[in-house]
Order: structure tokens, then C-alpha cells, then sequence
């Protein structure tokens, strides 16, 4: 008993330290992830806490419709050009001032284009005054994208728990604001995008004159070049087709005048999307490790890779749902925390919601694994198609129906998404083995 113990426990150290290493340091990378998630979880239980008792829930929908705008075009003025950098540097390994003075550069026009494009497409669909939206629409993809950029900028030159750090700051600003607002009685949506904005702006500021030159970045604008469009809109496309179908729905809902069941809609979603952290989490820190080379000869790489990890994330997932299900129907004092009387109908829609979590841990490591075997745009069709069927499924279903609608049509079409790039990651995985077994013609 007694020297079987070290050895027992020694087996358990290693195989503790091969979960730990396994993904190449996936565990460590996704602690930091999650740190970023729960203080982001912490803002938005904070600020939709407060909101809740100086909105109505029709007031409440137009902010989340003009949300799920905005996070639409944020594919195009920082996802796309920030994973387009990871991309430059983890594949390409390209210089850190060249991708530095084409992506900045990129972000900032981008970024001025999106959001008067977003404001004017706003002032016709949300029924919000122009200062609120105005303020609102670029505080997030001017002020915030060039600070997300500038992280990502961080995580190429640093580390991974470096760009978590940077990310931490924006999200601590929103804690403090939204209290702040509210204490002083001036939590008003105006201020709200106003107080974003400047504390935005001049973080990024002081990321872009002080922090980055600290890390040896020569801070340069230039005029983008064309393959530095191209790589970007290889990213932003799909994403941007994948927040239609997230945030879609909201924006639909102020589209057919449904605003409170909009606001009733996004109160429910917010408590889902709670329960989906772990897998934004694990998801976020596994991205990178998809993009580099290294899988030449090994026949189903990228399918057994993306496996393995779909049935990690699944498993979360199930765990997941089951808490979010305790806490409705066996420990309701938990909920009612988060939703106030007023937007108690709230309730009735988060159980159907919940079953978005398990599809969504299916759907989103295929994909991936598509970047890893160079599918860029075969990757881009298979969200462009779903975003698609949900745009359509959001015209036939939430007119005549409301929430009920669009929640059809959130599942239907994560159904659709799970299934098609579980499909094409398949196929051009064989294609890729098969491509990889021919015999390579010998030169004369």
C-alpha cells in the first residue's frame, strides 16, 4: 500500500501534465481566455442589471438591435483584419512592422467606413435618436476595433496572455462606467455611448503613441495593400455571415416593429450566451492553433484534431445546459437576480435557447479545422450559406410569430451550420489525404 502510493501518484501527475500540454498549451491559454470571459460576464450582468431599471423592455430591444448591428460589422473592422494578423504571423511568419502599418492602417479606415454605413442603416431600422446611435455605433467599431486590433498586434509580438491583458482594460472601463452612470443618475444611453467613447478612444490612443512602440513596433500608416484586403475579407465575410445568424434575430425583430419582444428576446439571449462562456472560451484560445503547418503526412489531421476537440467542448456543453436548466426550474431565486419583473416574460424563452449551446459546440470547431487545411473560401461558403437560411427563416418566421421566430430560426439554422461544415471538413480532409497519397511526378 504504502510504495504503491507514489507510484499511483505519479501516474496521475503525468497524465495531469499531458492533459495540461495537450493542444499545444491549450489549457494554460484558455485560463487566461477565461479570466477575459468572466470579467466580460461580470460587465454584462452589471450593466444589463442596471439598464433593466432605466429601460423599458422595448427601449432595451432597440439598444440590442442596434447591438447586433454593430457586432455585424465588427467582422469587418476587427475580427477579419485581426485574425488576418494572427494568420500573417503564425503561417506566414511575416515581419511584425509590416503587418503592424497594413492593418492599423486597415482598421482605421475600416473602421470609419463601417460605422457610417451602421449609423445610417440604424437611423432606418432602431428607433433610438441620432446621438444614441451615432455615439453608440462608434464607440464599438472605431474606438473599440482599434483596440482589439492593437491586442492582437500584442499577441503576434508577445504572447497569448499578453492580448488577454490588453482585452481586460475595455471590459474593466465598461465596470466602472456603467455604476458610475447610474450612482450619479445620468445612465441614459447617450451618456452610456458617450462615456464609451471617449474611454475607448483614449485607451487606444495610448495603446497606439506608448504601448506598441514599447514592444518595438515603428508605428507607420500606409495605404493597405490589396493582399492585406484580401486576407482580411478571406476572415471578415464568414464571420461577419456568422453574427447575422447570432445577432440577426435581434435586429430583425426592431426591423418588423417587435421591439419589446426584441427586448424580452435579448434578455433571455443574454442569460444563454452566460452559459455559453466556456465554450467562447476554449474556442478563442484553440483558434491560433489551427492556422500553422505541420500536418503533412498524417492522414486525418485536421478532422481528428477537430474531433477531439468538438467532444471536449460538447461535453461542456451538456454540463452546461443541465445548470442553466437547474437553475430555471429548481433554483428560480437565481434567475430572478438576473431578470427583473419587468422583463420576467423573459423566462418563458430561455429554456429553448438553452438547446443553442450544445449546437453551437458542435458547429464551431469544424470550421476551424477547414482554415487548417487551406479551405479558406470553401470555409466562407459554408457561413455564407447558413447566414442566409437564417436571414430567409428571419423574414417567414418572425412577422407572424415574434420571439418564438426567431428562436426557430436561431435553431434551424445552427442545425444547418452543424451539419454542413461537419460535411465539408470531412470531405476536404479525405480530398487533402487522398491529394497526399498520389505519387508526385519525377522530374526528367
Amino acid at each position: 500500500m504504502t510504495s504503491a502510493g507514489p507510484a499511483v501518484l505519479g501516474r496521475a501527475r503525468a497524465r495531469l501534465m499531458r492533459a495540461w500540454q495537450a493542444f499545444d498549451g491549450l489549457a494554460e491559454d484558455t485560463l487566461w481566455s477565461a479570466a477575459l470571459d468572466m470579467l466580460a460576464v461580470a460587465a454584462a450582468i452589471i450593466s444589463f442589471l442596471l439598464l433593466q431599471q432605466v429601460l423599458t423592455p422595448a427601449s432595451y430591444g432597440s439598444f440590442s438591435g442596434l447591438y447586433g448591428l454593430a457586432t455585424t460589422f465588427s467582422a469587418i473592422t476587427y475580427s477579419g483584419p485581426g485574425l488576418a494578423i494572427i494568420q500573417r504571423r503564425f503561417r506566414y511568419n511575416q515581419g511584425l512592422d509590416d503587418i503592424q502599418a497594413s492593418f492599423l492602417s486597415l482598421t482605421l479606415i475600416a473602421g470609419s467606413l463601417s460605422t457610417v454605413v451602421a449609423v445610417g442603416l440604424a437611423l432606418i431600422i432602431i428607433e433610438l435618436s441620432v446621438a444614441e446611435i451615432v455615439l453608440i455605433t462608434a464607440s464599438e467599431l472605431f474606438a473599440n476595433s482599434l483596440i482589439l486590433v492593437c491586442s492582437w498586434l500584442v499577441q503576434v509580438a508577445v504572447s497569448f496572455p499578453a492580448m488577454i491583458r490588453v482585452r481586460m482594460v475595455p471590459v474593466g472601463l465598461k465596470i466602472v462606467a456603467v455604476p458610475v452612470l447610474f450612482v450619479t443618475g445620468q445612465l441614459t444611453l447617450r451618456n452610456l455611448g458617450l462615456a464609451y467613447l471617449v474611454l475607448y478612444g483614449g485607451f487606444a490612443l495610448w495603446l497606439i503613441t506608448t504601448y506598441l512602440p514599447r514592444l518595438g513596433y515603428t508605428i507607420r500608416f500606409r495605404k493597405p495593400p490589396a493582399d492585406a484586403w484580401r486576407t482580411s475579407a478571406v476572415f471578415a465575410v464568414p464571420l461577419a455571415a456568422s453574427q447575422v445568424q447570432l445577432d440577426g434575430d435581434k435586429v430583425a425583430l426592431n426591423a418588423f416593429n417587435l421591439q419589446t419582444d426584441a427586448g424580452l428576446y435579448a434578455a433571455a439571449y443574454r442569460v444563454v450566451l452566460l452559459g455559453a462562456l466556456p465554450l467562447r472560451v476554449i474556442g478563442q484560445a484553440a483558434f491560433h492553433r489551427f492556422l500553422p503547418e505541420g500536418d503533412e503526412g498524417i492522414p486525418g489531421y485536421h478532422l481528428r484534431r477537430s474531433g477531439k476537440l468538438t467532444l471536449f467542448m460538447f461535453g461542456v456543453s451538456v454540463a452546461v445546459a443541465g445548470a442553466i436548466y437547474f437553475v430555471l426550474y429548481l433554483a428560480t431565486p437565481v434567475l430572478d437576480l438576473l431578470i427583473s419583473e419587468e422583463f420576467s416574460e423573459a423566462k418563458e424563452i430561455v429554456p429553448w435557447l438553452v438547446l443553442f449551446i450544445p449546437l453551437l459546440a458542435i458547429s464551431s470547431t469544424p470550421t476551424n479545422g477547414l482554415l487548417g487545411l487551406g479551405r479558406t473560401r470553401e470555409r466562407a461558403a459554408v457561413y455564407i450559406s447558413s447566414a442566409g437560411l437564417s436571414a430567409l427563416l428571419y423574414v417567414i418566421l418572425i412577422p407572424g410569430r415574434g420571439w418564438q421566430g426567431a428562436v426557430a430560426a436561431t435553431l434551424a439554422s445552427e442545425v444547418y451550420l452543424a451539419i454542413v461544415s461537419w460535411a465539408a471538413m470531412i470531405y476536404y480532409q479525405r480530398q487533402a489525404d487522398r491529394d497526399r497519397s498520389r505519387p508526385q511526378p519525377v522530374d526528367a
